[in-house]
C-alpha cells in the first residue's frame, strides 16, 4: 500500500535542447507481513519523465524512475527517457 505525501513538477532543458518535464511523487510504503502492518518511515520517490519534440514528427517519450532518494529517482527517470527517445 502506498501513502502519498507530495507531488511537484519541474521542467529542464537537456544538453540536446530538449525540454524534459519531471513529475515527482513522494510517498511512504506500508508492508503487510505475517498478518501485521509494519509501516516504513523512509520515504520513496517515483519520477515520471517526459520528452516532447517541438518539430514534426511530433513524438512523446515517457519513462519512470524510482528510488529512496529524490536525486537518484530523477537520474534514473532521465536516463530511462533518453533510452526510450534513442530508439
Amino acid at each position: 500500500m502506498e501513502n502519498y505525501i507530495s507531488r511537484e513538477v519541474k521542467q529542464l532543458v537537456n544538453r540536446y535542447g530538449d525540454e524534459i518535464e519531471l513529475e515527482i511523487f513522494e510517498y511512504s510504503l506500508t508492508i503487510h507481513a505475517r498478518q501485521r502492518i509494519f509501516p516504513i518511515s523512509d520515504r520513496y520517490f517515483k519520477v515520471a519523465a517526459t520528452i516532447c519534440q517541438d518539430e514534426p514528427p511530433f513524438k512523446d517519450f515517457f519513462a519512470t524512475g524510482m528510488a529512496s532518494q529524490k536525486r537518484l529517482a530523477i537520474i534514473k527517470a532521465i536516463q530511462n527517457v533518453h533510452k526510450e527517445a534513442s530508439y
